[in-house]
């Protein structure tokens, strides 16, 4: 045959294996080339999957569907055309493994128990723990103790262990000590590094970290260790940076706690304010008004969740659920923090009876959390998502301490540019100080306190609040102006002047037609000439090019006279408000035409206003800022007493008594309205920098002075490293073990960090990808695969959108069978799930470019738009985001796009008569209607309101603090939760609940409050059903993953799972067989070497998992079908180092060379599911590990 003899020897090395490759990619062609199964559209011509898939998966065959012409009329009344059907290919078919089951649901039910059975198991058995020793041996390595004796051993055999580490934090992140204790015995690991006479360094070795695994013994065995934030005690346990995975696995009791008992960030504050009895506190005063005036209750204490609520540490948690007071001395814990070796030696004794009673803490706590967990979570995929949420692994070499070097390197070059720079303007300002000024204007400049002033500006940087002035920051045409107790903010020109004397009102050399000509006040002035350039220096000159266009704007726009018409209160203030901007135009440097439009707007708009006795303290307040004014419709709006005396109180709230002439206008701040910023140089501004509504005003003279641009740049370019420098840092020392060149980072994860369960990390799970202007930003590409793995993972798309979409077509049916049918004449249709399975972006029928031409705005920020309205974001802020997308929206035009976009979208709330059938049932009796979200906000809302909500998927229920029982903000759902009574506990409680409710209120006033009612927590409750239901979703394509890992026997683990992204780390091996046979045969679609990166079985069990947990969804929604746009993963990632996109070179200011020419990182590959069966045959095969051995032995001979 003329076989080469390299094709001889990989031949003899792995002959039986290659012969199968062989065979199988002759049949390749074959595979592709199937028989065209018919095309299968659904009721409004979206495709589905492949039968023979559809009926594996669903256990029940459709071969057809009949078009809905009642469904299609309802999609093309929100502009979708469904009759026309695309041109849709033949399906993907996949040869799927044995089920173990009828159907998917079945099969996934079985492998959760079976994955999650090992450690179910060894977790029971943690019934106890023996009495704690007396006393503890200062001995290296592990001692275990029982009752009355102790003994040395390698490592502790015992399957579950309750475990925490101690840490000097002076002396590295080594462990010091570690007390562990199982149902048999208690241990206590002592670092050799405390019993050395040698100064200690902070680097990190081997041998400084805890083994729980002998030497030469097997890795798998299924272990557990369960602590309070685990994640913090994993980093320190040598296994865990091993690349090969263990069977160890860690329970974390926050976790736990946040799952059960969790907070959001409002309940937090809350509870904290509580806790300290900071009852002045802003946030706590407003909640309890607010409740209080709904609720007429002013007892604090009435507010259950609080009661039933915790914080999240062990003290707090043990407290909340142990109902006792803590064991520690917090003395204690100080000398960890700020003691010495010795100050560890001198109280060991005390200090590991601390860490002790840290473990029996844990454990009592877990006692109790275990049930309470197991009854909210019952599914096994929810407990096994835990645990491999836990197991994250981070692979690095040597070059992620170069990246650290070369990203602090520029950020020092950056910081010292920038003090430089600012040193030139602060000269600069300096000599305009010394210049020979007009006597009287330098008499009303401060003199310096300090006598050497002249030697030159030093130590200025940009955190110094002299910095903004000297960069001369504007904000949408407006100077910014520092106050000591309003802090930053803009001065808006129009209360009454006082120019006497202000040459801010004057203008020389102006001729007769210039729109700016002097004009004279009506009183006389002292001052004699006109002012000069020197004397319109900024700020001045920007109040008057601002205040010209504003004025025209704001009183002439077609939108002003209908906004004000439209407000269903008028206020006291406004014949106030109005007639100082009559004044003020009067006396404004405008040209008289324009005086007299703007004069003739004032009255047009203030014709027809219902007088209002005019309240003489009000100073004036920012009309046209007041987003409280306005109301689109016609209904009276409920207010509390709390919040009219709030906006009786703001009109002089705003105001500045040290500048008479002018407004003070807060700069908005992301964490609450009217809250002060302390810098407008703060990371939540560089946005704004960004599209230019914070900017630097061109230097006076009109000179082309670039410094303060430059120094805007470098502050952007420089804040992502400025916020995770400190981050990084913290990880250097323990992660790359002394003298070695691989290492690992094990992230601190929080597995269920928020209510929704979300992992929490402080750096990898919320850090950037990769921009060319933030230095730093390189960081995830600087994760690396060892030499001969590399990294597979892919981006489910759109996975919020699609639950969301699914949960709402459920009730009607697109994505499947129809169900629930008897709601169908309330809802609209599903236009939401049509736009997220058919909708283009090319065609402009997707849901993110149909919203962004509906208002008139960029698609990415249309994208923000619709998953803050899908998280329970409403009207308000909706016209924040529209206000933060665009600079130049007035107030009244965001409402009106704000108000247009929720009526074309969540539609307008009607009431429905539901009758006797809707108690103690999750049903709503206000629904949307008339909007293309109507139907998912119905079906989302039908949970939240539920007794006791779940996700309708592994039926997770609700954190307690958020249920509508405990909350009581909801009064429907108060009445829901008295009927559910009726059948749990019974008539009594109920009847008390019910007799209580009809003693506050008469059936009209209950009525009226349930039409009115603001629920405060219900938006928490629609964001949890959505972004919960998402975990789900990654918790059973983790199980599944998990189970086509076992079943083939491929070395693969966990990397990182951020949100909707998954990457998981995997043996290259296979590849070099495959990669063998293709170059051998030469088959056309040869790889070069590089395409060794292509893992073709890893890359099939993405799409093999993808599609399964599609399937399960749509099957526990009561589907049996699923679209085929979403079933496989648009593309799956191959890559030696972690980024978001395999193809970007992740050029930054730290990393202008890119990844391939300083870390010799070459570039990755995305394959899409067409290009992943061409490689695979659409087949699985276990993998080999000796014949892959041998093949790559002999490759690497040859």
């Amino acid at each position: 045959m003329g076989l080469q003899p390299c094709f001889l020897l990989r031949y003899k090395t792995g002959r039986n294996f290659l012969l199968k490759l062989f065979i199988r990619q002759l049949c390749v062609a074959k595979v592709l080339r199937r028989d065209k199964q018919e095309l299968i559209f659904n009721e409004v011509n979206i495709q589905m999957i492949d039968r023979r898939l559809q009926e594996l998966l669903f256990a029940k065959r459709i071969d057809s569907y009949e078009l809905s012409k009642e469904a299609c009329e309802r999609l093309k009344s929100h502009g979708i055309n469904a009759f026309d059907r695309s041109e849709g290919e033949t399906p993907y078919y996949i040869d799927l493994p044995r089920l173990s089951g009828s159907n998917v649901k079945e099969h996934f039910e079985s492998i959760a128990s079976h994955l999650s059975k090992p450690y179910l198991q060894i977790i029971g058995r943690l019934s106890s723990l023996p009495e704690m020793p007396k006393s503890w041996k200062l001995l290296p390595g592990w001692t275990a103790y029982t009752k009355n004796s102790y003994f040395r051993v390698d490592c502790p055999p015992d399957e579950v262990l309750v475990f925490d580490t101690e840490v000097l934090v002076n002396e590295g992140h080594a462990p010091a000590i570690a007390v562990a204790a199982s149902p048999d015995f208690w241990y206590l690991w002592v670092s050799p590094r405390l019993l050395s006479s040698m100064r200690l360094s902070k680097s990190v070795i081997a041998d400084d970290l805890i083994r729980f695994y002998p030497d030469g013994s097997p890795l798998s065995p299924p272990k557990c260790i369960i602590g309070h934030f685990v994640s913090y005690d994993r980093a320190r346990i040598l296994e865990e940076y091993m690349v090969e995975p263990t069977g160890l696995r860690f329970l974390d009791t926050m976790s736990l706690h946040i799952c059960v008992s969790g907070l959001t960030s409002t309940q937090r504050n809350l509870k904290l304010a509580s806790d300290k009895h900071l009852y002045n506190n802003k946030l706590w005063k407003d909640f309890v008004a607010e409740h209080n005036s709904r609720s007429g209750s002013n007892d604090p204490e009435s507010l259950d969740w609080i009661k039933g609520a915790s914080l999240n540490s062990l003290l707090d948690v043990f407290k909340f659920y142990c109902q006792k007071e803590p064991y520690q001395n917090k003395d204690l814990r100080s000398l960890f923090e700020k003691g010495s070796k010795r100050d560890v030696i001198d109280n060991f004794q005390a200090l590991v009876t601390y860490c002790a009673n840290d473990v029996i803490m844990t454990f009592e706590t877990f006692q109790i959390l275990w049930k309470l967990y197991q009854e909210r979570f019952p599914h096994p995929a929810t407990f096994y998502g835990l645990l491999e949420m836990g197991s994250m692994y981070l692979p690095i070499n040597s070059s992620w301490i170069d990246f650290q070097e070369r990203a602090n390197q520029s950020y020092d070059d950056l910081n010292k540019k920038q003090k430089m720079l600012l040193q030139r303007l602060a000269e600069d300002a300096l000599q305009r100080h010394n210049g020979s000024d007009r006597r009287w204007y330098r008499e009303l400049i401060p003199k310096p306190m300090k006598d050497n002033y002249k030697g030159g500006p030093a130590l200025i940087t940009a955190q110094m609040k002299l910095a903004p002035k000297l960069l001369r920051l504007c904000w949408k045409g407006l100077p910014l102006h520092y106050d000591q107790i309003l802090k930053w903010g803009t001065l808006i020109p129009g209360r009454v002047p006082k120019p006497i004397g202000d040459p801010r009102y004057y203008e020389q050399s102006q001729s007769d037609e210039s729109p700016r000509r002097q004009i004279l006040p009506a009183f006389k002035v002292t001052k004699m000439s006109a002012a000069g350039p020197d004397e319109l220096i900024f700020p001045y000159r920007e109040y008057l090019q601002y205040w010209m266009k504003e004025m025209e704007e704001r009183l002439c726009g077609v939108n002003s006279r209908t906004a004000f018409e439209a407000r269903s209160n008028p206020d006291p203030r406004d014949d106030v408000l109005l007639g100082e901007l009559r004044r003020s135009v009067e006396l404004m440097p405008l040209d008289l035409d324009t005086v007299k439009r703007l004069i003739s707007s004032l009255k047009k708009i203030s014709d027809g206003s219902r007088g209002e006795q005019v309240n003489s303290k009000a100073k004036g307040a920012l009309f046209w800022e007041n987003k409280n004014r306005y109301e689109t419709n016609n209904s009276v709006r409920w207010t509390s007493a709390s919040r009219r005396k709030k906006l009786r109180r703001s009109a002089t709230d705003t105001i500045n008594p040290e500048i008479p002439t002018c407004w003070f206008c807060p700069l908005p701040n992301e964490a609450g309205t009217g809250l002060p910023v302390g810098s407008p140089l703060s990371k939540s501004f560089q946005v704004h920098i960004a599209s230019g509504r914070l900017y630097s005003s061109p230097a006076a003279g009109g000179s082309e002075d670039r410094y303060a641009d430059q120094i805007l740049h470098d502050h952007i370019r420089a804040s992502f490293w400025q916020s995770y420098s400190k981050r990084v840092i913290a990880l250097r020392k323990g992660t790359v073990p002394c003298g070695r060149r691989y290492g690992a980072i094990l992230p601190q994860v929080i597995a269920a960090g928020t209510i929704s369960r979300r992992a929490v990390e402080p750096l990898w799970l919320t850090a950037s990808n990769a921009d060319p202007e933030r230095l730093g930003s390189e960081i995830k590409a600087l994760v690396q695969a060892p030499p001969g793995f590399c990294f597979v993972g892919a981006d489910v798309d759109s996975q919020e959108m699609w639950i969301a979409s699914l949960i709402g077509d459920s009730v009607v049916g697109f994505q499947g069978n129809t169900f629930m049918q008897h709601f169908e004449i309330y809802y609209s249709g599903t236009p939401y799930g049509w736009m997220t399975l058919e909708g283009s972006k090319a065609k402009g029928t997707d849901l993110h470019t149909k919203t962004a031409n509906l208002i008139g705005i960029k698609r990415n920020e249309a994208k923000v738009l619709n998953y803050a309205r899908l998280y329970g974001s409403g009207l308000e802020f909706t016209k924040h985001l529209l206000s933060k997308f665009q600079s130049n929206l007035r107030p009244e035009e965001a409402s009106l796009k704000a108000e247009k976009l929720m009526r074309a979208t969540k539609g307008r709330r009607v009431p429905v008569d539901m009758g006797e059938g809707w108690k103690g049932e999750a049903e709503i009796k206000y629904i949307w209607k008339d909007g293309t979200e109507s139907c998912v906000f119905n079906a989302l809302e039908a949970i939240a309101r539920s007794p006791e909500p779940r996700t309708p998927v592994l039926g997770a229920q609700i954190t307690r603090t958020l249920t509508p029982k405990v909350v009581k903000d909801d009064v429907s759902s108060l009445l829901r939760c008295i009927f559910h009574d009726f059948n749990t506990s019974g008539m009594k409680a109920a009847f008390e609940k019910l007799h209580h409710l009809l003693c506050l209120f008469t059936r009209w006033v209950f009525i009226f409050f349930l039409h009115l009612f603001f629920v405060k927590f219900l938006p928490s409750r629609i964001n949890w059903v959505v972004q919960s239901s998402a975990v789900d979703y990654l918790h059973c394509l983790l199980v599944f993953m998990a189970w086509l890992i076992k079943k083939y026997n491929l070395c693969a683990r966990l990397c990182i799972s951020i949100h909707d992204e998954v990457r998981y780390l995997c043996d290259q091996r296979c590849t070099d067989q495959i990669a063998l046979a293709l170059q051998v045969h030469r088959l056309p679609f040869c790889l070069s070497y590089y395409d060794n990166y292509k893992l073709p079985f890893p890359l099939l069990f993405f799409q093999i998992s993808n599609l399964l947990t599609r399937a399960l969804f749509a099957f526990q929604l009561g589907m049996h079908d699923l679209p085929e746009s979403v079933a496989y993963f648009s593309s799956v990632e191959i890559d030696t180092c972690l980024r978001k996109d395999p193809l970007n070179d992740c050029k930054t200011p730290s990393n202008p060379d890119g990844l391939e020419v300083t870390y010799n990182i070459p570039k990755g590959r995305s394959l899409t599911i067409t290009e992943i069966i061409e490689r695979t045959g659409g087949a699985m095969e276990p993998f080999d590990n000796e014949a892959c051995e041998s093949a790559t032995n002999a490759s690497q001979s040859a």
